[in-house]
């Protein structure tokens, strides 16, 4: 049977409000997590999966969503490749959570402008895809300002390559599955349920006492749950009624406002030396934007 042509999809004024609201919810992340900075990061990240996993129960309960069983009864790898990618989006989560407890908000926002250059990356080393020149380029870009941190800094962005490599490595592990993304954010939060409620019986922190569970926090801190939510059903509608080229470039408004907030509300230090680093992403992000639409209309 003939392959059918792929619909472009039009962009819709509705699309584009959707993808702005999920994309500014994102952005603005570090004014939640920020109330919650006198709990350990990985306490945080455990009410995060639990609420999260609650809210999601009521989705597929609410949607009789079931058809996640039979993929998983149809190839039980599935599973394995699941909780792989939750191992990765709680370690996301989690340095995240802590970048911004620690001030690092700015080494966040470049973590996710690196994001889209570390997919093109990893597609040459894991799928063996040959690049285009201008992807080069941007991946160039990329190195070039990794080194220029290691020079000048003494030392690798951490905060900045993990975000972006387990976000990468999340994503290529979601593509291996045929999971959407509610159905597939539910089982990974299923899975590290058991291993976040052995955490709280076990370590001694706020959580494992009735005092917080009774208090007003515990409310603050079931937030995590819709939060998590909102945006990545925002985000989910969005890709059906914006197109890929559009939704690419909107994307680039989380970072940009974490960037903003970073630098002109928390006031982390951006001197030239920092400044002259996130350029150069910039820069391999406009080739790479290019690249991309050149592609697409080719």
């Amino acid at each position: 049977m003939a392959k059918q042509p792929t619909v472009p999809i039009t962009t819709t004024p509705k699309g584009i409000m959707t993808a702005l609201l999920a994309f500014l919810m994102w952005g603005n992340f570090p004014f939640y997590f920020k109330l919650l900075d006198n709990y350990h990061a990985v306490e945080v990240i455990v009410h995060r999966v639990v609420w999260t996993f609650v809210m999601l129960s009521l989705v597929v309960i609410i949607g009789k969503r079931s058809s996640w069983l039979a993929q998983i009864r149809q190839n039980p790898k599935w599973l394995g490749l699941t909780f792989m990618s939750a191992l990765l989006i709680g370690m996301n989560w989690l340095t995240y959570v802590w970048a911004v407890a620690n001030d690092r908000v700015l080494e966040a926002s470049l973590g996710y402008f690196i994001n889209p250059l570390m997919g093109v990356a990893l597609s040459l080393i894991i799928f063996k895809e040959r690049l285009r020149p201008l992807q080069k380029i941007a991946i160039a870009l990329a190195v070039l300002a990794v080194g220029i941190q290691v020079v000048l800094f003494g030392g690798l962005p951490w905060v900045s390559l993990i975000l972006a490599v387990s976000f990468t490595f999340y994503a290529v592990l979601q593509r291996q599955t045929p999971f959407n993304a509610i159905d597939g954010l539910f089982i990974e939060t299923a899975l590290l349920l058991p291993l976040c409620l052995i955490w709280l019986r076990y370590a001694n922190v706020a959580s494992s006492h009735m005092a917080l569970w009774l208090s007003s926090d515990v409310w603050l801190l079931a937030l995590a749950g819709p939060i998590t939510l909102m945006p990545l059903l925002l985000y989910n509608q969005s890709t059906k009624l914006v197109s890929f080229n559009t939704l690419s470039f909107l994307g680039y408004l989380a970072p940009s406002i974490l960037f903003l907030t970073a630098v002109f509300y928390y006031h982390e230090p951006i001197d030239p030396k920092r400044l002259a680093i996130f350029g150069l992403i910039w820069l391999g992000l406009m080739i790479f934007s290019v690249d991309m639409i050149k592609y697409r209309r080719g």
